[in-house]
Formats: structure tokens, C-alpha cells, sequence
């Protein structure tokens, strides 16, 4: 599943900053929403832009931000997915409003980077405390940079990128948030199909 669909989204992302913007937009809406609806939300973004209801809160803050920077954020993401520079994508994935690190290693591990999105499905399945990698507001560059480097270690000690994938992809398939999408197979290909890809 990861092999296949997470190649193709990686491309989309990597090929100009717009196709990031798409990728950070997508993660956005997938925040405390049912993952069978978020092709319909990206559909909508798309012919309404950024006065999309479903751009609510920080949401919004988060696609004007990647908006304006989504060249400079492209350039880093680009930079770092060549080095392999997970906690440096991570650093600054992180400032775009919201994108807490969880959802920031989302983005990353779309573009290609060895992370996981640790979300409130993986807290519970791997017995994690949600708080457990979150740092306050005003937080020294040192707290935020050992908290992301904590999470990378995390979701390398958990089994990686693909494990973590393939994995959530079996987990959540046919749960109430993707009744229509009722197998790890169906629930990785919808990630590809958000894109239009």
C-alpha cells in the first residue's frame, strides 16, 4: 500500500510548491474529521479556496501561511527529503499554523520522509500520551528541536514510515470515520484519490 500510493503523492508534493500547498492543505483537513470525507473537503478547497467553511480555526491560518510561504517551504522540504533531514522538515513544517508535530510528520511522511503521523489512532494503539511530544507556544528552539527528534526516534523504534502506514491503513479501515472505505487497501488508494492523482 505505502510502496504504492505514498510514491505518488510524494511527487505531487515534491514537483512545485503548489503540489506542497495541496499536501499541507490535505493534512489540514484531516484534522478531527471522518477520512472518508476529506476527498470531498479537498474538492471543495479547490473551487472555493481559502473561504471554504470547511477552512476553519487554525485550518485557515494554516493554507494562508502555506500559501504565502509555500515557496520557501517548498525549497526547505525539497532540501531536506534529498538529505534526508527529517527533524529539519519537521522544524519548519512546524511553523505553519496548525501543524503541531504530529501533522507536520504527516506532511513529511507524504513527501517521502522516514516518520509517521502519530494521531489519536496510533496514541491509543501504541499506549502513547498524546501530550508527550507537544511543547509550549514560547518554548526554546532547543525543547522544540529534542521533542521532534523524540517523536522521529518514536516512530523509528514503532517500525517506520511504511510499518507506520500500511499499518494505520488496516487499523482505521471501516471504523466510523470510514465506513465506506472498508479495507487497508480502499483506505490507502483514498489517499491518492484526495489528489486527484
Amino acid at each position: 500500500m505505502y510502496d504504492r500510493d505514498m510514491p505518488l503523492i510524494k511527487a505531487h508534493a515534491l514537483a512545485s510548491p503548489q503540489g506542497l500547498h495541496d499536501v499541507i492543505t490535505f493534512v489540514l483537513l484531516t484534522i478531527q474529521q471522518p477520512f472518508q470525507g476529506v476527498a470531498t473537503a479537498m474538492d471543495r478547497v479547490r473551487s472555493e479556496g481559502r473561504d471554504c467553511a470547511l477552512l476553519f480555526g487554525s485550518k485557515r491560518l494554516g493554507y494562508d501561511y502555506a500559501a504565502l510561504h509555500c515557496d520557501v517551504l517548498h525549497a526547505a522540504v525539497v532540501k531536506a527529503v534529498e538529505v534526508q533531514d527529517t527533524i529539519g522538515a519537521l522544524d519548519v513544517l512546524t511553523n505553519v499554523p496548525g501543524l503541531g508535530v504530529v501533522k507536520a510528520a504527516f506532511v513529511a511522511q507524504l513527501c517521502g520522509l522516514e516518520v509517521g503521523c502519530l494521531d489519536v489512532h496510533n496514541m491509543r494503539r501504541f499506549g502513547l500520551a498524546p501530550a508527550a511530544f507537544k511543547w509550549p507556544p514560547k518554548a526554546k528552539r532547543e525543547t522544540k528541536l529534542s521533542k521532534i527528534a523524540a517523536y522521529v526516534e518514536t516512530c523509528a523504534k514503532l517500525g517506520g514510515s511504511r510499518y507506520l502506514w500500511d499499518s494505520w491503513c488496516e487499523y482505521v479501515a471501516g471504523n466510523r470515520g470510514n465506513r465506506r472505505l472498508t479495507t487497508g487497501d480502499a483506505v490507502s488508494a483514498f489517499h491518492v484519490e484526495c489528489f486527484n492523482l
